[in-house]
């Protein structure tokens, strides 16, 4: 009889945890929900379950330069070196109205209006270049031109 109580004792905690599940986690570190792979019981209704909408792949926000746009951007630097400002400007208008979600274009055409003496423009512009998404270093010289713009106004 003290067998088959031991017996007993020692299974029942092996048939218990043999029924029960452990939690699963993903990378994140948080708990990933099982679902429930059983047939529904008689009487309840066969309603499919709410499928979770998978989340879209995070899009980049920033627009790539086309050939032209680089090719415009070239002259503009051509045009600046030779100390032609005014052309380069208007290059670099050009290049904006082909494409108009590309940052770096906003803020070389700020810079040239800065060294114009249109300080006004030229924080507007680099404020614009940050709105639509400069990547980290542009950023940070977008916000150099903000604040030294500033300074004249």
């Amino acid at each position: 009889m003290k067998i088959i109580k031991r017996v007993c004792l020692f299974a029942l905690p092996l048939l218990l945890t043999a029924c029960g599940t452990i939690p699963t986690y993903n990378s994140n570190g948080t708990q990933v929900q099982e679902t429930n792979n059983t047939a529904p019981v008689s009487g309840e209704q066969n309603k499919p379950e709410p499928k979770a909408k998978p989340k879209p792949a995070p899009v980049d926000d920033t627009a790539q330069a086309p050939a032209a746009v680089l090719s415009l951007m070239k002259r503009a630097n051509k045009q600046v070196s030779s100390g032609d400002n005014r052309a380069a400007i208007a290059s670099l208008e050009r290049a904006i109205r082909i494409a108009p979600r590309y940052p770096e274009t906003y803020f070389r055409l700020g810079e040239r209006y800065f060294y114009q003496g249109n300080y006004k423009q030229a924080r507007s512009l680099a404020e614009k270049s940050i709105t639509l998404g400069a990547d980290w270093l542009l950023r940070r010289q977008a916000e150099s031109l903000i604040e030294r713009a500033s300074a004249y106004l």
